[in-house]
């Protein structure tokens, strides 16, 4: 398995080349553990700071992931989703679109009173309430994203929150309460790094990217409907705004 020593392509190019391959092929599959430094040094006849450098550039262009202790594997395909101003795009519907399996895990849920950075979008005083949803995101058993959903009461009414888990709200909005999304969202974005709380529900190293990602949903008629606070895993998912 040694590589071609003699060619103007440098080793380590060579090497990812290669791993690439087997990645592609299926050789190494999503969620695999690659050999280790010192094994893919063995096997292929070159240095471990050629190997290592390999591993860095196939880790940045988003082929492999290191975890801390464990060692290196390789990613997940990442999950393509449409935020648009006139195309929001739903996590299941994104996860179908991406030949995924989507799943949610209910975390909890509770009554709150609506606070100040949520008034003036719903129209709502203090002492009115929400539900307030936590949730896990998965695609085929692997977390994308933690989740916070604010809901007011008056839309809801019989609200059974057992109905998410491992269910879609935008069909349960559809089949329990006739209640239809709009198209259209507003929706800020930005990057923070990972929490140790929100490292371990989402399997992943804290300090790692994550994109915190709240909508503002409508109904199909443009009244308010729901706050969607979403915390995702940076490495698995890839937005279009």
């Amino acid at each position: 398995m040694e590589l071609d020593k003699k060619s103007q392509m440098p080793l380590y190019a060579q090497l990812m080349k290669k791993i690439r391959e087997q990645i592609q092929d299926g050789t190494f599959k999503a969620r695999d553990q690659i050999p280790t430094e010192s094994e893919l040094a063995d096997m292929y006849q070159v240095s471990r700071i050629t190997v290592r450098r390999t591993i860095e550039e196939l880790c940045a262009q988003g082929f492999l992931v290191k975890r801390q202790g464990k060692g290196t594997f390789v990613e997940e395909p990442k999950i393509f989703r449409k935020v648009e101003k006139d195309n929001n795009m739903s996590f299941s519907q994104a996860c179908h679109s991406n030949g995924r399996k989507p799943s949610s895990h209910v975390l909890n849920c509770q009554l709150e009173n609506v606070e100040e950075w949520q008034e003036d979008f719903f129209g709502m005083t203090g002492n009115e309430q929400l539900y307030h949803v936590e949730r896990i995101l998965s695609a085929d058993d692997l977390p994308i994203i933690y989740e916070h959903i604010y809901i007011p009461v008056s839309r809801v009414p019989d609200f059974q929150v057992q109905k998410l888990e491992n269910g879609s709200l935008f069909r349960l909005f559809q089949e329990e309460y006739h209640v239809k999304e709009s198209e259209k969202a507003r929706s800020t974005v930005e990057v923070r790094a990972a929490s140790r709380s929100i490292a371990e529900y989402l399997k992943m190293n804290q300090g790692e990217p994550v994109m915190i990602l709240v909508s503002y949903m409508n109904d199909d008629k443009e009244k308010p409907l729901y706050i969607s606070y979403e915390v995702i895993a940076g490495s698995r998912y890839r937005i279009s705004i």
